[in-house]
Formats: C-alpha cells, structure tokens, sequence
C-alpha cells in the first residue's frame, strides 16, 4: 500500500491549493504537519498567481492500492 500525505492550504482569493508528499514518515502526528503548514504561512512561502496561503484547511494521509488489470 502506498501512503501520500495531502496538505490542504486556503489562499487569501478563497480558493484552495493541495500539496502532496509520498512516502510520510512513520508515526507523523497532525501537531508536527500544522507546525510545519503554519511556519510556511508565516513565512509567505506558498503563493498561487497573487494569492497567497492563509489558513491550514486540511492534512491527511491518504493510502492507496494498485491492483493490475488483466
């Protein structure tokens, strides 16, 4: 199974932009991904065109399965 953790930021037009990173290290806690997610807002690190982030919205891991087609 293959686990990507998805980072859901709002950006200051209202709209919202994912980031995704495989592979998230055992036991990651959601304390450890808001710290990180709110040091990049303080920072102005994420920006889309002219809109800026603005708020966490969401941060999950999502696990999938590939199966091959006969």
């Amino acid at each position: 199974m293959k686990s990507v953790l998805k980072m859901v930021l709002t950006l200051s037009d209202g709209k919202s932009v994912t980031y995704s990173l495989a592979d998230p290290k055992d036991g990651l806690t959601g304390a450890e991904v808001e710290a990180a997610l709110q040091e990049m807002i303080a920072k102005d690190a994420v920006t889309v065109g002219t809109a800026s982030a603005v708020a966490v919205k969401d941060a999950y891991i999502q696990d999938t399965d590939r199966r091959e087609l006969a």
